[in-house]
């Protein structure tokens, strides 16, 4: 009971200090990870090789931390030496010059990019490539590129969700339940294309009237050469070659031949040892603050299943859905999402992979992997209801390069569209488990949906300037009592 308590105050604490940003979250992991050490040591007499387990696995469950952190590994040689040969900037801008400069073409193909380049790398970097990337593009065409840089960055989380390799929560999901390459690809990755589709949508009618770009920069943007980004060409061949055989090999190969950790880390090598660069600037440049902070992780969150506190969470989530299925597949959707808005997805992924667990228990298979997959929905998607996390980073980038955005602009589209997503999602799981409800859930939708854009013609479109005069002197009225009081 008390080793529980510590743990999870623990565990508390570490989120706090990673969230405030008052201590690198390498040093907090590995801090909480020793906290939880000397608590099971002398508290609950445990021995060194639970530790061990802790931080790689057993037999039992195929190693799976083990796993995970080699596949990261692995992907981040390949990321790195593809980045280092320009081959996402030259696509990117090789796909913006093919929309002609036209405004909503080029903001759909900067989503489009977003989305596909951040299911190859993580979200960080795809925002520290893509935002300069559209900065630039903006500076050519001279116009404000707040609108393309809020709309990818809500839209780097999806991406993150088309591949098991396209975030850390979907490669622990994957590598500590079994799910394979296709399996998640069909499941999550398929869904979370439509749901793509569906924001592409909203961003068109959000923006349509609102962007617009001088006739006279077009031309500019046309002349700029793309291989101006590709500073060696044999590096960018080998590079691209790699890089898709590795995604092949992950779809092809099933995980009991070859697992994907050393299909990805042999792609990794390989690319390494061809590429002919300095093994050392590639090595002093692979993220170990992010290997050595999943580590810490890994025992803190090892530490609390060991006391049992994954089976309380668990237990407690479960008694509110009732043990029905449809309602505990939600219950994860949501509670994921608005966790990890604020929470780092990482730690929150590793602690309710095992709450997922313990809620679907008693499922069957098929509703047991829905559980998980509804755990990589939630998990992705919730960083977007609030501007905090790798979002930040993006307002950074945006101010460090004279193009600042509004921080109320960012957290009003991305809540909205992130509750739309989820809401989507919700829906497509009704209809998945629940069949005749989800088709009366779209019926009274597209209702309410016809209702409010008739309502939208017939009383905002022809009061609208009443009502803009009236709110104009409204707020006129008010700043003349402000300046009197």
């Amino acid at each position: 009971m008390i080793s529980g308590i510590i743990i999870t105050c623990c565990f508390i604490g570490v989120v706090i200090l990673i969230l405030t940003d008052k201590v690198n979250r390498a040093i907090a992991s590995l801090s909480g990870a020793l906290i939880t050490y000397f608590t099971l040591r002398f508290f609950e007499n445990a021995k060194f090789s639970v530790f061990i387990e802790f931080l790689i696995g057993n037999a039992q469950d195929g190693y799976v931390n083990l796993h995970s952190l080699i596949l990261i590994m692995g992907m981040q040689f390949i990321v790195q030496i593809c980045t280092e040969a320009g081959v996402f900037r030259f696509i990117g801008f090789k796909m913006i010059q093919k929309t002609g400069g036209k405004p909503i073409p080029l903001l759909m193909v900067l989503c489009t990019i977003t989305v596909f380049i951040s299911a190859i790398l993580n979200n960080i970097l795809t925002v520290i490539i893509l935002i300069p990337l559209t900065i630039t593009i903006s500076r050519i065409l001279n116009i404000n590129p707040a609108p393309y840089i809020i709309t990818q960055a809500v839209l780097v989380n999806i991406g993150g969700m088309l591949f098991p390799i396209s975030s850390i929560p979907n490669i622990l999901i994957t590598t500590s339940v079994g799910i394979t390459f296709a399996e998640f690809f069909l499941n999550v990755g398929l869904i979370s294309l439509i749901i793509f589709v569906i924001t592409l949508i909203l961003f068109y009618f959000i923006y349509r009237k609102k962007l617009t770009i001088p006739e006279e920069n077009i031309k500019v943007l046309k002349e700029v050469n793309p291989w101006n980004f590709v500073q060696n060409e044999p590096l960018f061949y080998k590079s691209i070659f790699i890089l898709f055989a590795v995604m092949e090999f992950l779809a092809i190969i099933q995980p009991h031949i070859v697992s994907s950790d050393i299909i990805a880390l042999s792609g990794g090598i390989i690319l390494v040892i061809i590429s002919k660069l300095n093994p050392r600037d590639i090595i002093s440049k692979i993220d170990f603050e992010l290997l050595l902070y999943l580590m810490g992780i890994f025992i803190i969150a090892g530490g609390m299943e060991y006391v049992g506190v994954m089976d309380v969470l668990g237990n407690g989530i479960k008694s509110f859905s009732g043990n029905d299925s449809f309602i505990s597949i939600l219950t994860i959707l949501w509670v994921s999402a608005f966790l990890s808005s604020s929470i780092d997805n990482i730690p929150i992924t590793k602690v309710l992979i095992p709450v997922t667990g313990v809620m679907t228990q008693n499922f069957s298979p098929g509703e047991i992997k829905t559980g998980y997959y509804s755990l990589a929905f939630g998990a992705n998607l919730g960083d977007n209801l609030t501007p905090m996390g790798d979002n930040i980073l993006v307002v950074n980038i945006a101010e460090r390069n004279e193009r600042p955005i509004s921080i109320k602009d960012f957290f009003k589209l991305g809540f909205i569209t992130t509750i739309i997503q989820l809401i989507c999602l919700t829906i497509y799981f009704t209809l998945l488990m629940r069949l005749e409800l989800g088709i009366w859930i779209i019926i009274y939708s597209s209702i309410l949906l016809l209702i409010i854009i008739i309502l939208y013609k017939i009383i905002w479109l022809k009061y609208r300037e009443k009502i803009s005069l009236k709110f104009a002197k409204f707020k006129k009225i008010k700043r003349i009592k402000i300046r009197k009081g």
